[in-house]
């Protein structure tokens, strides 16, 4: 799994894949089904600018799972810069009780 594909998150509009600046969402489909095309099992690393980029990091999940892309293919980048998979995110940061 050497194929990383990195999405920066600059707003909660738009999402930056491959120097390419993604608005609507069947753009994203369009770049994340050719990866998937490429190599099934390439990695995809959501960078956000500020993590308070909810939106968008939602439109890429959204987008990344109606395609197909299997979740453990998923990357997060947390606020020092380490990446992590999104079941290290969920154990380090648990669910507050209901």
């Amino acid at each position: 799994m050497d194929n990383q594909i990195k999405a920066v998150i600059p707003d909660d509009e738009s999402i930056l894949i491959e120097g390419r600046k993604l608005v609507e969402q069947e753009e994203i489909v369009d770049v994340l089904t050719a990866a998937l095309q490429r190599d099934r099992n390439f990695i995809l690393v959501i960078e956000p600018m500020v993590n308070a980029h909810y939106k968008g990091i939602g439109k890429l999940l959204y987008t990344s799972q109606r395609i197909g892309m299997p979740l453990e293919n998923l990357r997060y980048t947390m606020e020092n810069g380490e990446v992590v998979t999104f079941d290290e995110l969920r154990a380090r940061t648990p669910a507050a009780p209901v």
